[in-house]
Protein backbone atom coordinates (compact mmCIF):
# COMPACT_ATOMS: atom_id res chain seq x y z
CA UNK A 1 0.00 0.00 0.00
CA UNK A 2 2.72 2.12 0.86
CA UNK A 3 4.23 1.50 -2.46
CA UNK A 4 0.94 2.62 -4.24
CA UNK A 5 0.69 6.19 -2.19
CA UNK A 6 4.22 6.85 -3.33
CA UNK A 7 3.66 6.17 -6.52
CA UNK A 8 4.43 9.21 -8.61
CA UNK A 9 2.62 8.51 -11.95
CA UNK A 10 -0.56 7.02 -11.24
CA UNK A 11 -1.60 7.25 -14.97
CA UNK A 12 1.22 4.41 -15.72
CA UNK A 13 -0.84 1.76 -13.66
CA UNK A 14 -3.40 1.52 -16.06
CA UNK A 15 -1.59 2.88 -19.60
CA UNK A 16 1.62 1.82 -19.50
CA UNK A 17 1.29 -2.30 -20.10
CA UNK A 18 2.44 -2.02 -23.55
CA UNK A 19 5.73 0.39 -23.24
CA UNK A 20 6.43 -1.01 -19.68
CA UNK A 21 5.71 -4.58 -19.40
CA UNK A 22 7.27 -6.28 -16.52
CA UNK A 23 10.87 -6.68 -16.72
CA UNK A 24 13.41 -9.24 -15.24
CA UNK A 25 13.49 -10.08 -11.25
CA UNK A 26 17.61 -10.63 -10.42
CA UNK A 27 18.15 -11.93 -6.64
CA UNK A 28 21.82 -12.15 -6.41
CA UNK A 29 22.42 -15.34 -4.19
CA UNK A 30 25.40 -14.31 -1.36
CA UNK A 31 29.24 -14.98 -2.48
CA UNK A 32 31.21 -17.12 -0.92
CA UNK A 33 33.07 -15.56 2.32
CA UNK A 34 36.89 -15.65 1.80
CA UNK A 35 40.04 -14.93 3.97
CA UNK A 36 40.23 -11.49 2.52
CA UNK A 37 36.37 -10.93 3.64
CA UNK A 38 37.06 -12.55 7.50
CA UNK A 39 39.87 -10.12 7.40
CA UNK A 40 37.95 -6.80 6.62
CA UNK A 41 35.72 -7.86 9.04
CA UNK A 42 38.63 -8.22 11.60
CA UNK A 43 38.79 -4.52 11.16
CA UNK A 44 35.35 -3.97 11.31
CA UNK A 45 35.20 -5.11 14.33
CA UNK A 46 37.80 -3.45 15.53
CA UNK A 47 36.48 -0.07 14.77
CA UNK A 48 33.51 -0.86 16.47
CA UNK A 49 34.60 -1.98 19.51
CA UNK A 50 36.61 1.23 19.26
CA UNK A 51 33.94 3.04 18.45
CA UNK A 52 30.98 1.28 21.36
CA UNK A 53 34.11 2.14 24.04
CA UNK A 54 33.99 5.69 23.26
CA UNK A 55 30.16 6.08 21.97
CA UNK A 56 27.68 7.81 24.61
CA UNK A 57 24.52 5.82 24.48
CA UNK A 58 22.84 6.17 20.73
CA UNK A 59 19.49 8.26 21.15
CA UNK A 60 16.61 8.79 18.72
CA UNK A 61 14.64 6.86 16.22
CA UNK A 62 17.54 4.90 15.22
CA UNK A 63 18.98 4.47 19.09
CA UNK A 64 16.41 1.87 20.35
CA UNK A 65 13.16 -0.01 20.04
CA UNK A 66 12.54 -1.48 16.56
CA UNK A 67 15.56 -0.31 14.62
CA UNK A 68 18.17 -1.68 17.98
CA UNK A 69 16.17 -5.20 17.49
CA UNK A 70 16.78 -5.41 14.13
CA UNK A 71 20.61 -5.21 14.32
CA UNK A 72 21.33 -7.32 17.54
CA UNK A 73 21.94 -10.34 15.33
CA UNK A 74 24.75 -7.46 13.86
CA UNK A 75 25.50 -6.37 16.96
CA UNK A 76 25.80 -9.58 18.90
CA UNK A 77 28.08 -11.07 16.66
CA UNK A 78 30.17 -7.86 16.63
CA UNK A 79 30.32 -7.65 20.58
CA UNK A 80 31.68 -11.72 20.88
CA UNK A 81 34.29 -10.32 18.25
CA UNK A 82 33.39 -13.02 15.80
CA UNK A 83 34.64 -11.92 12.52
CA UNK A 84 33.65 -15.18 10.61
CA UNK A 85 30.60 -14.62 11.78
CA UNK A 86 29.80 -11.19 10.99
CA UNK A 87 31.02 -11.40 7.06
CA UNK A 88 28.80 -14.39 6.98
CA UNK A 89 26.20 -11.73 8.16
CA UNK A 90 27.37 -8.80 5.67
CA UNK A 91 27.70 -11.08 2.72
CA UNK A 92 23.87 -11.37 2.79
CA UNK A 93 23.64 -7.88 4.21
CA UNK A 94 20.79 -6.88 2.03
CA UNK A 95 18.57 -9.42 3.06
CA UNK A 96 18.59 -8.49 5.98
CA UNK A 97 16.45 -7.21 8.71
CA UNK A 98 19.28 -4.85 9.84
CA UNK A 99 19.33 -2.89 6.99
CA UNK A 100 15.68 -1.94 7.02
CA UNK A 101 15.52 1.89 7.04
CA UNK A 102 18.39 2.06 4.82
CA UNK A 103 17.36 -0.89 1.91
CA UNK A 104 14.08 -3.02 1.38
CA UNK A 105 16.62 -6.09 3.29
CA UNK A 106 14.48 -8.35 4.44
CA UNK A 107 10.80 -6.90 3.16
CA UNK A 108 11.11 -8.25 -0.43
CA UNK A 109 11.25 -12.85 -0.58
CA UNK A 110 11.94 -14.41 -3.73
CA UNK A 111 10.37 -14.60 -6.12
CA UNK A 112 7.61 -11.99 -6.35
CA UNK A 113 4.35 -12.86 -7.04
CA UNK A 114 3.15 -11.77 -10.29
CA UNK A 115 1.21 -8.32 -9.31
CA UNK A 116 4.15 -7.09 -6.80
CA UNK A 117 6.73 -7.79 -9.58
CA UNK A 118 5.06 -5.99 -12.01
CA UNK A 119 4.35 -2.89 -9.46
CA UNK A 120 8.16 -3.26 -8.54
CA UNK A 121 9.43 -3.08 -11.93
CA UNK A 122 6.78 0.30 -12.48
CA UNK A 123 8.46 1.89 -9.35
CA UNK A 124 12.00 1.36 -10.76
CA UNK A 125 11.56 2.87 -14.35
CA UNK A 126 9.41 5.30 -12.29
CA UNK A 127 12.52 6.37 -10.78
CA UNK A 128 14.65 5.91 -13.68
CA UNK A 129 12.58 8.27 -15.84
CA UNK A 130 12.46 10.91 -13.06
CA UNK A 131 16.70 10.30 -13.13
CA UNK A 132 16.78 10.75 -16.93
CA UNK A 133 14.63 13.83 -17.04
CA UNK A 134 16.42 15.52 -13.82
CA UNK A 135 19.55 15.31 -16.38
CA UNK A 136 18.29 16.20 -19.48
CA UNK A 137 18.68 12.34 -20.92
CA UNK A 138 14.74 12.42 -21.20
CA UNK A 139 12.08 14.88 -22.02
CA UNK A 140 9.46 15.82 -19.01
CA UNK A 141 6.48 13.85 -19.58
CA UNK A 142 3.31 15.58 -19.75
CA UNK A 143 0.34 13.55 -18.93
CA UNK A 144 -2.02 16.82 -19.57
CA UNK A 145 -1.20 15.92 -23.20
CA UNK A 146 -1.66 12.54 -23.45
CA UNK A 147 1.91 12.08 -23.14
CA UNK A 148 2.93 8.98 -20.90
CA UNK A 149 5.95 6.71 -21.10
CA UNK A 150 7.67 8.49 -24.03
CA UNK A 151 10.80 7.91 -21.90
CA UNK A 152 10.22 4.45 -22.38
CA UNK A 153 9.35 4.38 -25.60
CA UNK A 154 13.08 2.60 -27.07
CA UNK A 155 12.76 0.29 -23.79
CA UNK A 156 14.01 0.31 -20.83
CA UNK A 157 17.53 -1.00 -21.69
CA UNK A 158 18.11 2.15 -24.14
CA UNK A 159 17.25 4.66 -22.02
CA UNK A 160 19.73 3.12 -19.32
CA UNK A 161 22.37 3.56 -21.93
CA UNK A 162 21.09 7.35 -22.36
CA UNK A 163 21.20 7.93 -18.74
CA UNK A 164 24.83 6.43 -18.30
CA UNK A 165 25.80 8.07 -21.41
CA UNK A 166 24.97 11.80 -19.86
CA UNK A 167 26.15 10.81 -16.60
CA UNK A 168 29.58 9.18 -17.67
CA UNK A 169 29.35 6.34 -15.65
CA UNK A 170 26.99 2.72 -15.14
CA UNK A 171 24.18 2.59 -13.27
CA UNK A 172 25.08 -0.70 -12.00
CA UNK A 173 24.73 -2.14 -8.40
CA UNK A 174 27.53 -3.70 -6.96
CA UNK A 175 28.25 -7.45 -6.29
CA UNK A 176 27.81 -6.56 -2.46
CA UNK A 177 25.90 -8.49 0.45
CA UNK A 178 23.48 -10.42 -2.05
CA UNK A 179 21.56 -7.75 -3.52
CA UNK A 180 18.55 -7.84 -5.57
CA UNK A 181 15.75 -5.58 -7.60
CA UNK A 182 15.19 -5.31 -11.21
CA UNK A 183 17.24 -5.77 -13.86
CA UNK A 184 17.13 -2.74 -17.37
CA UNK A 185 19.89 -2.32 -19.54
CA UNK A 186 21.96 -5.52 -17.93
CA UNK A 187 22.05 -3.57 -14.64
CA UNK A 188 21.10 -4.49 -11.82
CA UNK A 189 18.68 -1.52 -10.31
CA UNK A 190 17.47 -2.44 -6.16
CA UNK A 191 14.57 -0.41 -5.04
CA UNK A 192 16.63 2.12 -3.23
CA UNK A 193 19.73 2.48 -5.57
CA UNK A 194 18.09 5.41 -7.74
CA UNK A 195 17.70 7.33 -5.20
CA UNK A 196 21.11 7.21 -3.93
CA UNK A 197 22.51 8.28 -7.78
CA UNK A 198 20.28 10.90 -7.69
CA UNK A 199 21.68 12.47 -4.12
CA UNK A 200 24.95 12.27 -6.02
CA UNK A 201 24.44 13.92 -9.28
CA UNK A 202 22.56 16.30 -7.54
CA UNK A 203 25.16 16.29 -4.55
CA UNK A 204 27.81 16.46 -7.86
CA UNK A 205 25.56 19.74 -9.38
CA UNK A 206 25.92 21.38 -5.99
CA UNK A 207 29.61 20.97 -5.74
CA UNK A 208 30.10 21.81 -9.43
CA UNK A 209 28.11 25.15 -8.74
CA UNK A 210 28.88 26.69 -5.20
CA UNK A 211 31.73 25.15 -4.02
CA UNK A 212 34.96 26.85 -5.74
CA UNK A 213 37.76 24.14 -7.76
CA UNK A 214 40.70 23.63 -5.10
CA UNK A 215 44.32 22.22 -5.32
CA UNK A 216 43.55 18.88 -3.23
CA UNK A 217 40.33 17.12 -4.32
CA UNK A 218 37.19 18.53 -2.11
CA UNK A 219 36.33 16.59 0.97
CA UNK A 220 32.77 15.67 1.44
CA UNK A 221 31.25 14.39 5.20
CA UNK A 222 27.94 12.98 5.32
CA UNK A 223 25.92 13.01 8.40
CA UNK A 224 24.38 9.77 8.12
CA UNK A 225 24.83 7.89 4.91
CA UNK A 226 22.99 4.74 5.34
CA UNK A 227 24.80 1.74 3.94
CA UNK A 228 27.02 4.12 1.89
CA UNK A 229 25.32 4.14 -1.89
CA UNK A 230 25.30 7.88 -1.94
CA UNK A 231 28.96 7.61 -1.21
CA UNK A 232 29.54 5.48 -3.53
CA UNK A 233 27.97 7.04 -6.55
CA UNK A 234 29.49 9.97 -5.80
CA UNK A 235 32.82 8.49 -5.93
CA UNK A 236 32.60 6.76 -9.16
CA UNK A 237 32.00 10.26 -10.76
CA UNK A 238 34.85 13.03 -8.27
CA UNK A 239 37.88 12.81 -6.92
CA UNK A 240 36.76 13.73 -3.68
CA UNK A 241 37.53 12.87 -0.35
CA UNK A 242 34.37 11.30 1.53
CA UNK A 243 33.80 11.30 5.34
CA UNK A 244 30.96 8.84 6.23
CA UNK A 245 29.76 10.26 10.24
CA UNK A 246 27.41 7.72 11.81
CA UNK A 247 26.88 5.68 14.51
CA UNK A 248 29.38 2.96 15.24
CA UNK A 249 26.79 -0.32 14.08
CA UNK A 250 26.14 1.79 11.10
CA UNK A 251 29.53 2.43 10.13
CA UNK A 252 30.12 -1.41 10.15
CA UNK A 253 27.73 -1.56 7.19
CA UNK A 254 29.23 1.13 5.60
CA UNK A 255 32.85 0.11 6.19
CA UNK A 256 31.71 -2.94 4.59
CA UNK A 257 29.77 -2.07 1.18
CA UNK A 258 32.19 0.23 0.70
CA UNK A 259 35.79 -1.08 1.15
CA UNK A 260 34.31 -4.12 -1.00
CA UNK A 261 32.81 -1.70 -3.65
CA UNK A 262 35.93 0.75 -3.90
CA UNK A 263 39.16 -1.92 -2.81
CA UNK A 264 39.82 -2.32 1.14
CA UNK A 265 42.23 0.13 1.08
CA UNK A 266 40.16 2.79 -0.16
CA UNK A 267 38.39 2.98 2.81
CA UNK A 268 39.76 3.78 6.79
CA UNK A 269 37.36 2.46 9.46
CA UNK A 270 37.68 4.19 12.66
CA UNK A 271 41.14 4.25 14.79
CA UNK A 272 43.05 3.98 11.19
CA UNK A 273 45.11 6.01 9.39
CA UNK A 274 43.21 8.35 6.62
CA UNK A 275 42.39 7.22 2.94
CA UNK A 276 40.27 8.18 0.54
CA UNK A 277 37.13 7.55 2.38
CA UNK A 278 36.94 7.71 6.16
CA UNK A 279 34.21 6.23 8.33
CA UNK A 280 34.13 7.94 11.43
CA UNK A 281 31.34 7.43 14.90
CA UNK A 282 29.42 10.35 15.45
CA UNK A 283 30.92 10.88 18.77
CA UNK A 284 34.27 11.81 17.35
CA UNK A 285 33.85 14.65 15.28
CA UNK A 286 37.37 16.05 16.23
CA UNK A 287 39.03 13.57 14.28
CA UNK A 288 37.51 15.04 11.01
CA UNK A 289 39.98 17.21 9.32
CA UNK A 290 38.59 21.13 9.30
CA UNK A 291 37.38 22.65 6.84
CA UNK A 292 35.98 20.58 4.79
CA UNK A 293 34.18 21.95 1.73
CA UNK A 294 30.63 20.10 1.95
CA UNK A 295 28.31 18.98 4.53
CA UNK A 296 25.60 16.82 3.17
CA UNK A 297 22.92 14.67 4.06
CA UNK A 298 20.08 12.75 2.66
CA UNK A 299 17.15 10.67 4.95
CA UNK A 300 19.28 11.17 8.14
CA UNK A 301 18.69 14.70 9.95
CA UNK A 302 14.91 14.35 10.18
CA UNK A 303 14.97 10.98 12.09
CA UNK A 304 18.10 12.34 14.52
CA UNK A 305 17.52 13.22 17.95
CA UNK A 306 16.98 17.10 17.68
CA UNK A 307 19.45 17.79 20.05
CA UNK A 308 22.20 15.81 18.10
CA UNK A 309 20.76 16.74 14.71
CA UNK A 310 21.28 21.09 16.13
CA UNK A 311 24.66 20.00 17.48
CA UNK A 312 25.94 18.40 13.89
CA UNK A 313 24.66 22.05 12.32
CA UNK A 314 26.39 24.37 15.06
CA UNK A 315 29.44 22.60 13.94
CA UNK A 316 29.29 22.89 10.40
CA UNK A 317 28.69 26.06 10.68
CA UNK A 318 32.21 27.02 11.39
CA UNK A 319 33.79 23.48 10.27
CA UNK A 320 32.42 23.89 7.06
CA UNK A 321 33.81 26.49 4.41
CA UNK A 322 31.44 25.36 1.10
CA UNK A 323 27.95 24.50 1.34
CA UNK A 324 25.30 22.19 3.50
CA UNK A 325 23.18 20.05 0.92
CA UNK A 326 20.07 18.68 1.95
CA UNK A 327 18.04 15.97 0.62
CA UNK A 328 15.22 15.06 3.13
CA UNK A 329 11.36 15.11 4.12
CA UNK A 330 9.30 17.76 5.87
CA UNK A 331 6.36 15.41 7.04
CA UNK A 332 7.52 15.84 11.28
CA UNK A 333 5.74 12.65 11.95
CA UNK A 334 6.16 10.89 15.45
CA UNK A 335 7.83 7.41 14.98
CA UNK A 336 8.91 5.37 17.66
CA UNK A 337 7.76 8.27 20.31
CA UNK A 338 10.49 10.38 18.67
CA UNK A 339 9.05 13.27 16.70
CA UNK A 340 11.06 13.82 13.51
CA UNK A 341 12.64 16.75 12.65
CA UNK A 342 12.51 19.49 9.68
CA UNK A 343 15.70 20.62 8.22
CA UNK A 344 14.93 24.41 7.60
CA UNK A 345 13.76 24.59 10.84
CA UNK A 346 17.12 23.00 12.56
CA UNK A 347 19.12 25.29 9.93
CA UNK A 348 17.02 29.07 11.42
CA UNK A 349 17.17 27.77 15.01
CA UNK A 350 21.12 27.05 14.77
CA UNK A 351 21.30 30.46 12.73
CA UNK A 352 24.86 31.54 10.98
CA UNK A 353 23.73 30.15 7.52
CA UNK A 354 21.86 31.26 4.14
CA UNK A 355 19.89 29.24 2.30
CA UNK A 356 20.49 29.54 -1.75
CA UNK A 357 18.47 27.08 -3.23
CA UNK A 358 15.20 25.35 -2.26
CA UNK A 359 13.95 23.00 -4.82
CA UNK A 360 11.61 19.85 -5.44
CA UNK A 361 13.29 16.67 -5.59
CA UNK A 362 12.70 14.98 -9.03
CA UNK A 363 12.54 11.76 -7.58
CA UNK A 364 10.69 11.87 -4.42
CA UNK A 365 7.51 14.24 -4.47
CA UNK A 366 7.25 14.86 -0.87
CA UNK A 367 10.95 15.37 -0.39
CA UNK A 368 12.98 18.76 -0.81
CA UNK A 369 16.19 19.48 -1.58
CA UNK A 370 17.90 22.78 -0.14
CA UNK A 371 21.30 24.37 -0.68
CA UNK A 372 22.92 26.23 2.49
CA UNK A 373 26.03 28.41 2.88
CA UNK A 374 27.79 29.31 6.21
CA UNK A 375 27.19 33.26 6.48
CA UNK A 376 30.43 35.10 5.96
CA UNK A 377 32.39 32.63 4.31
CA UNK A 378 33.10 31.77 0.85
CA UNK A 379 30.73 33.52 -1.82
CA UNK A 380 28.49 31.47 -3.07
CA UNK A 381 28.60 31.03 -7.10
CA UNK A 382 24.71 30.87 -8.02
Amino acid sequence: MRLLESFDRPSWLYRLGRVAPTGEQLFRPPPPVTGADVDLCRRLVAAYRLARAEAPPATGMWGHGAFGERQRVLTDALEAGDPARVAELLAAMFRSDFVLGMAAGSMVREPLPRPLARLAWLAAMSKLVALAEAIGAARRENPEQNVVGSALSDGADALVARVEERLGASLDFPPVGAAYGVVAGGRLIPPEWLDQVYGAVRLREVIDAYVPPRDEPRTVVEIGGGYGGMALWLLRVTEARYIVVDLPVVNVLQGYFLSQALGHEAVALYGEPPARVSIVPGHALASVPVPFDVLANKDSLPEIARDAAVGYLEWARTACRGVVYSLNQEGAAPFDGTQQNVVAELVEEVGGFERVRRDASWLRRAYVEEVFVPAGGEPARR
